[in-house]
């Protein structure tokens, strides 16, 4: 991530310098190279919201491609839809302007009247399961089931009426009837190529099909997500090796593929970040084993089957990606810190803003207020005086 502060700055606000940026919908998507576009987005997302979390600035990007023209070309629809992925409403929190080589973004402070979340973020990393689908908790999400959590001082691994095991009966249908289904052909030692699976995706169940060349790279992909999104939500089952159609396909392993695969398996999960608000502060709980899947008698591959245990509290994917500026670098908030601002303390914003202003050599006067930088961007548009923008803003306020 290539963002600094920017001490050297005009501008009497905190400025955080983004490199070179392509700009404008049509230069944009002839990117040849997508991870670049893709790690530039991905700089000034995070800027704006170490900016946002750290009484507003400016974000200074230097323009990559010649004859660039922000009135002509636009930002680009991937940028903007980035920013509104962050806000609910752009124009409140952002003003842009390019600037000769330049284009800045003017970037107004949180604000939790707002939204009445006292920090933004980018991704919480909780997941939950919405009825087949594995989904990130967007912040609203993500507030109240921290929560709720705290709340509760965390939860029973198992809901109550699942604390005793019921055998599925085939004559009703409902979700907790394809749990057991799931449990049932979990506890399988043997399965026949092709066979029907008599239960399909649900909140619990989750299906795959991978070639055995990338078996280990998806896995390791997708694993966080779905054990996040389980723990989280009240357990279940993925199973990797049986395809769309419900169908019993398996994948071709070694022994010794299968122990590197249960490895790494376990190193990803216990890996994961975990937050607990209850005493016990437990790990998490899985199952995992590999049913062998043969065809008229003879082994032909396996199906690889992981149960995963409702969790006590919160299982992240990955660290939560929210940014602030502190001490005078843009730095990612620690989950402790993210979690304090969202459900525990008060907020307590970085004085990194103070720090930088006090290195900035100008006559201006200590801003903290949005009229200010809206002088520093129509300065360039018109002369005007500090004195002469303050007297309008105090004449229509």
């Amino acid at each position: 991530m290539n963002i600094s502060v920017d001490l050297e700055t005009i501008y009497a606000e905190l400025v955080l310098d983004v490199g070179r940026v392509t700009l404008g919908e049509n230069s944009r998507k002839k990117m040849k190279d997508c991870k670049l576009r893709k790690k530039q987005n991905e700089s000034v997302s995070r800027a704006m919201c170490a900016l946002l979390n750290s009484g507003g600035g400016v974000i200074k990007a230097e323009i990559e491609n010649e004859d660039y023209s922000y009135t002509k070309d636009g930002i680009g629809l991937d940028l903007e839809n980035s920013f509104s992925n962050i806000l609910l409403f752009v124009p409140e929190y952002l003003d842009f302007m390019q600037n000769g080589n330049y284009f800045l973004i003017f970037v107004k402070s949180w604000s939790l009247n707002t939204s009445g979340l006292r920090i933004t973020t980018l991704s919480s990393n909780l997941y939950k399961r919405d009825i087949t689908s594995a989904k990130v908790m967007n912040a609203t999400a993500a507030l109240e089931f921290l929560k709720d959590m705290k709340k509760t001082r965390g939860r029973l691994y198992l809901r109550p009426e699942l604390l005793v095991a019921k055998r599925p009966r085939v004559d009703i249908q409902e979700e907790n009837n394809m749990k057991a289904l799931a449990g049932v052909f979990f506890d399988r030692t043997e399965l026949d190529r092709k066979e029907k699976l008599t239960f399909t995706e649900s909140t619990h169940v989750e299906i795959k099909n991978f070639s055995t060349e990338k078996l280990l790279q998806r896995i390791k992909e997708i694993l966080p997500q779905y054990v996040s999104a389980f723990a989280n939500t009240d357990g279940g089952y993925l199973f990797i090796g049986l395809n769309e159609d419900k169908e019993i396909i398996g994948f071709k392993a070694e022994m010794s593929d299968l122990d590197n695969l249960e490895r790494e398996i376990e190193k990803s999960i216990r890996k994961m970040p975990v937050h607990h608000f209850c005493m016990e502060k437990k790990k998490i709980n899985y199952s995992c084993k590999f049913l062998g899947v043969y065809d008229k008698g003879s082994l032909c591959g396996y199906v690889c089957a992981l149960r995963v245990e409702r969790f006590c509290c919160a299982v992240f994917a990955k660290e939560p990606d929210s940014w602030h500026v502190k001490d005078n670098r843009v730095m990612q908030l620690t989950r402790k810190e993210w979690i304090q601002f969202m459900v525990e303390a008060e907020p307590k914003f970085s004085s990194s803003y103070e720090e930088v202003i006090s290195q900035i050599n100008t006559s201006l006067p200590a801003p903290h207020s949005w009229p200010l930088l809206e002088w520093q961007r129509q300065r360039h548009h018109c002369p005007v005086s500090l004195t002469d923008f303050m007297i309008r803003v105090m004449l229509t306020s």
